[in-house]
């Protein structure tokens, strides 16, 4: 992404952050242009290159278009990933020689065993279930892994999606399901691991250009 565009969408993320610290849940493009200083023109042609389409002077919902902003700037990457389930799948994952090969790292496993919390499995903490939520906003995570017993699965699979994580890679046999819009990948433990991340990766970018729904 060119400086120039980097910058702009930069300072509307910030824009938008102060907005929604003020309260605010949806914002104009023409308050948009105007806190940027620029034209509704010019505030088009800036989101059109980025890719994001709009619809003149509408209203958008402030915490959809933060969302896509920082996963054009690079806030939403998969090549980090949390985990829920550090039991013995979770584990092997954790420490895969294959996720290593393409570049995805694990930041964090997560558990309801109180035997597993608190310790590390090759580096990795496993921390309690209940932080996942948090630790996704802070770190910015959109890939989330599920390698639980099968009956907790649609359960994680739920909490992820209230966690803002876009895409959930399932090894569970359970059939889990998620809201449209979410990328979703059931896969097998003895998989081509790398060949699936990387088709993965193609359909997380391939979302754009996105449109954003006016209110």
């Amino acid at each position: 992404m060119e400086t120039a565009l980097q910058n702009s969408l930069n300072q509307l993320l910030t824009i938008l952050r102060f907005l929604r610290l003020r309260g605010r849940t949806n914002v104009s493009t023409q308050t948009m242009a105007e806190n940027l200083r620029i034209s509704n023109e010019a505030l088009a042609e800036t989101l059109s290159t980025a890719g994001i389409g709009v619809q003149g002077n509408c209203e958008y919902e402030i915490g959809s278009l933060l969302d896509v902003l920082e996963t054009l700037l690079g806030h939403h990457s998969l090549n980090e990933a949390f985990i829920a389930g550090a039991g013995k799948m979770g584990s092997k994952l954790i420490q895969s020689k294959e996720f290593k090969r393409c570049g995805l790292m694990i930041t964090a496993a997560f558990d309801v065993d109180t035997a597993l919390i608190g310790t590390e499995i090759g580096g990795v903490k496993v921390v309690n279930v209940e932080k996942l939520t948090n630790l996704a906003h802070r770190m910015h995570i959109s890939l989330g892994i599920i390698t639980t017993p099968p009956d907790q699965a649609q359960k994680i699979a739920d909490l992820m999606v209230a966690s803002k994580i876009q895409v959930i890679w399932n090894f569970t046999p359970s059939q889990i399901l998620v809201p449209e819009g979410i990328i979703l990948e059931n896969t097998s433990p003895n998989s081509d691991l790398t060949s699936i991340f990387h088709s993965i990766s193609e359909r997380y970018l391939n979302k754009r250009p996105w449109t954003l729904s006016s209110k």
